[in-house]
């Protein structure tokens, strides 16, 4: 008996869907209900856009925020997270991986833009005046094609030299070129030039000149001139330095335009998609990072201090000259600004990387490893802050920039004499409850205890560098904790205690993984602002950073595009987000259940919804197993019979998926 396959409207469900309309009154309950509970002001999703979904069919590797399952992404947090804010990792230009293949964007350029940026589907569109040819956008997903394309970031697809994207783009560039010079684009380009050149040429020089030196950076480069071309004290004269890069841009000029151009699509699309984004009710805001690449370094070399470097030790970051930000006209000071006016343009609000760095920045002597801190108040941070405010005229506001004071204690405190510093206390930090204590890590501390304002305060679970909610909560060791300081590192039983006090109930029911994440969430939404890192409301188990003991899988895990399905597999076992169930066990924490009951009521009833299963028996056959291989010797096994009942397409796509619902 032939039996017919299932169209995609028939696909077997392992969840309670929620009507549009159900999502739409859940969304009106949990504003209201964050509204009481004095959650009013950014709720924040963090993620790095690289590691957004992408279709099989539009997977190039690293995606952006004008990719369509972006769209879906945004959409979802907004209704069922809660967020009104989405903060994306920094997007500066790649710099090549380590040798381990270790990559991290917090390395990358402060200034110029990565290639990731560039949707480059839209381009095969006529808004983009048809620049690529559909069949040259496919061949940009055929190149990637590593194994595992689905769940890691493929960046060197992007941003390769020699890469696919790269001789496409180039043809887009070529039939730029060919458009009428009043078109707008090509005259919204002129401009582009014209005001960035301060960083641009300077990039396009050094990309030049390395190209000559076969790939080598400048502290390697065979001429001496050539390594002082913008040195202001060089041993060669203005006119000798100012003819070579003449020279350069003369005979390079194709190449540099190329570059200019991308650098200005990759703007464009950042761009567009803000708008899109503002569409939704929701803000971008965008992250500046701390360091600076080599070619920054190369050209403003009066910033630098360039025989130490500044942070951890394994960091080895640039070291600006931090002594020189006091005098508003140093050059260290005129970089700082021209980073942050490019952030303040960007982005709607910004956190700044590493803010501690600005406060007392901790340089270290690269020679003999010593160091020397100094005690530069808030002069720094006045300075970032009057370009945001600056560029952003009447929509300025200081909640808008994320402070991250948070530091190691041989590093920084954001105590001084037992209270908080002044440049901390006025500014928005943001704190986490990874290392939740007694005294600290947790709303009561941070507000009763600390006596912080609730206005200066973004909390939340962890960043992207925290041990992830779902490992604390399965008592799993902190790895990277344990290779720091030599021994395990269990977080789960002193935070169940912490929790049993705050929430009034029993150490014993916070230990089980299902209450105690629901417990840290709803004391996340007890502060006025609150941040998530995406991977844990997904729920996902992975650690996104672990200082390099992830190696490849740094900073590349990508979400899959059956998010939706893996999100509520995971919400059933309590392993992700159920934003409805949070805010009840906040309400009844703060005895706002008896006082608004039925608001109270209606969070319950959704939070039910959510956890809900199918009812079908495929269904619960597929719970049963759902744990370590059992999903995958289940996969494998309905996959197979399916196939033989003409079910297989489908099947295997959604098994496919839940073998890597752990780390999308």
């Amino acid at each position: 008996m032939k039996i017919a396959s299932i169209t995609p409207a028939q696909r077997i469900n392992f969840r309670r869907h929620l009507t549009g309309a159900e999502e739409k009154e859940m969304a009106q309950v949990d504003a209201q209900a964050k509204q009481l509970l004095g959650n009013t002001g950014n709720s924040v999703l963090i993620l790095h856009d690289a590691c957004l979904p992408q279709s099989p069919v539009r997977n190039t590797g690293v995606a952006n925020l004008l990719n369509t399952e972006s769209a879906a992404v945004f959409d979802f947090a907004k209704t069922y997270f809660g967020i009104n804010t989405v903060e994306v990792f920094t997007q500066g230009e790649y710099v090549k991986k380590h040798k381990s293949g270790l990559v991290c964007p917090y390395g990358y350029s402060a200034l110029g833009l990565n290639n990731s940026l560039i949707d480059a589907e839209s381009l095969t569109t006529p808004k983009w005046h048809n620049l690529l040819l559909p069949q040259e956008f496919k061949e940009i997903v055929e190149a990637n094609d590593t194994t595992d394309k689905r769940t890691v970031v493929n960046y060197e697809n992007i941003n390769r030299r020699g890469s696919v994207f790269n001789v496409n783009m180039r043809r887009a560039y070529d039939r730029f070129m060919a458009l009428d010079r009043d078109e707008t684009l090509r005259v919204e380009f002129e401009n582009f030039k014209r005001e960035n050149d301060n960083w641009l040429t300077p990039k396009v020089v050094y990309s030049l000149i390395k190209k000559e030196n076969r790939g080598r950076d400048w502290e390697q480069w065979s001429s001496a001139l050539d390594q002082q071309l913008y040195l202001k004290e060089s041993t060669y004269t203005p006119q000798d330095r100012q003819f070579r890069i003449n020279d350069l841009l003369k005979n390079n000029k194709k190449e540099a335009d190329f570059f200019k151009f991308k650098q200005f699509m990759a703007e464009k699309h950042l761009q567009e998609g803000r708008s899109i984004l503002h569409e939704k009710g929701l803000k971008l805001f965008g992250d500046m990072t701390i360091s600076f690449s080599k070619d920054e370094m190369w050209a403003n070399p009066e910033a630098f201090l360039f025989d130490r470097y500044i942070g951890a030790n394994d960091w080895k970051a640039p070291c600006l000259n931090y002594p020189a930000l006091r005098d508003e006209n140093s050059a260290a000071s005129q970089l700082l600004k021209l980073k942050s006016q490019l952030s303040a343009r960007r982005y709607d609000g910004t956190r700044i990387d590493v803010s501690w760095m600005y406060v007392k920045p901790k340089i270290i002597n690269a020679a003999t490893g010593s160091i020397t801190r100094i005690d530069l108040g808030d002069t720094a941070l006045r300075l970032i802050e009057g370009e945001f405010e600056r560029i952003h005229g009447e929509n300025y506001s200081s909640e808008n920039i994320i402070h991250e004071f948070k530091a190691g204690s041989e590093d920084f405190s954001m105590f001084k004499n037992g209270v908080l510093r002044p440049e901390v206390a006025s500014r928005v930090s943001i704190l986490e409850s990874e290392h939740m204590e007694q005294n600290w890590g947790h709303a009561d501390a941070y507000f009763n205890t600390h006596g912080m304002s609730r206005d200066c305060v973004i909390y939340g679970p962890g960043d992207h560098t925290a041990q992830p909610l779902r490992q604390i909560a399965a008592g799993m060791d902190d790895v990277v904790a344990r290779a720091k300081g030599g021994g395990r590192v269990v977080r789960l039983y002193g935070q169940a205690d912490v929790l049993a006090e705050v929430f009034n109930d029993t150490a014993e029911n916070m230990l089980k993984p299902a209450e105690f994440i629901r417990a840290k969430f709803a004391d996340t939404m007890s502060a006025k602002h609150n941040f998530m890192f995406f991977m844990d409301p997904f729920g996902c188990i992975s650690r996104f950073d672990s200082q390099g003991l992830n190696r490849k899988e740094n900073y590349r895990y990508k979400m899959s595009p059956d998010f939706k399905e893996l999100y509520h597999r995971a919400v059933q076992k309590g392993q992700a987000l159920n934003l409805p169930d949070a805010l009840a066990k906040a309400f009844e924490r703060a005895g706002l259940d008896n006082e608004h009951k039925e608001l109270y009521e209606k969070l319950c009833k959704f939070a039910k919804i959510l956890k809900e299963k199918e009812p079908t028996e495929f269904a619960d056959k597929f719970e049963n197993t759902s744990n370590g291989l059992g999903a995958k010797k289940w996969g494998l096994i309905a996959a197979g019979a399916c196939i033989i009942t003409g079910l297989g397409a489908i099947a295997l796509r959604h098994f496919n998926s839940s073998s890597n619902e752990n780390s999308y």
